[in-house]
């Protein structure tokens, strides 16, 4: 029997995907966070169906299973969050258009002197033929989306006064990185080197990353708090530079960019 190259085993058009890149684009707080719940739900489902014993505990095939898929999880909720940042800033950059006295000489000597930024010609490329919006050109070349520090700068550009995370989200955040980049890059082991880098994992250095449920459901509430927090303090200081005579098309397409929505209300904190 002849093999079948890896790519006849790809989905191109999947009638029941919920989620697309444009829907991304115009709103891409609430893309992701709708990307969290479905994780979450996802997770979930598996672990309700696996096989228990007569007391109801988890048999260890079924341990050992709910723990490799929720580091996958894991991962690939930091991976939509990576898009979310980028598309967020794309969309932010293309709405700085709105603003006339936005400076944009100033803007671009921050991003340069801060990210050490510079176009790659060859990636640039494969956008011949479609619409392609600057934002999205720059937030490809952009580096250091996995450091919140690096990417409250990027943000700082385009709106000088916002800190998009705080000191205790960038402290959650840079632990929910180092896991992820462990989880893909070390096979789910915990190295001493890594677990060195944060005050928090070090009694877990050399260690398998061991996660079950539980953790998934925290991040995703967590997120929904970090995001709706962040999201709220750039929204403000974004609004305060937008000028008052804005279109209803102009208004409904920022309204759009910052909207904050789930289909789990309840995550959001009050």
């Amino acid at each position: 029997m002849p093999r079948k190259p890896f790519t006849d085993y790809l989905e191109t058009k999947p009638s029941w995907w919920e989620r697309s890149l444009d829907e991304y684009s115009r709103s891409p707080v609430s893309a992701f966070l709708a990307e969290v719940v479905h994780l979450t739900d996802s997770v979930n489902h598996c672990i309700r169906h696996f096989p228990k014993r007569k007391d109801h505990s988890y048999t260890k095939d079924s341990q050992d299973s709910t723990y490799r898929i929720c580091a996958s999880t894991h991962a690939a909720i930091m991976g939509h969050f990576e898009l979310m940042q980028r598309l967020l800033f794309a969309g932010l950059f293309e709405a700085t258009r709105l603003i006339p006295e936005f400076d944009v000489v100033n803007f671009t000597r921050q991003l340069t002197k801060d990210s050490n930024v510079s176009i790659e010609l060859v990636p640039l490329t494969a956008y011949r033929g479609r619409k392609a919006q600057i934002g999205q050109v720059i937030a490809d070349n952009l580096y250091g989306w996995h450091e919140p520090s690096n990417v409250n700068r990027h943000f700082q550009a385009l709106v000088p006064k916002v800190t998009l995370y705080s000191n205790d989200e960038t402290a959650e955040l840079l632990l929910l990185w180092q896991l992820r980049h462990s989880i893909v890059h070390t096979a789910g082991w915990l190295t001493t080197p890594d677990s060195q880098k944060l005050r928090e994992l070090v009694p877990f250095g050399d260690r398998p990353i061991i996660i079950g449920g539980s953790f998934i459901l925290a991040v995703a509430r967590g997120f929904h708090r970090i995001v709706s927090r962040a999201v709220g303090r750039l929204a403000g200081s974004f609004g305060e530079m937008l000028p008052a005579d804005l279109t209803d098309v102009e208004r409904h397409e920022v309204d759009n960019l910052l909207l904050v929505a789930s289909p789990r209300k309840s995550w959001f904190p009050r």
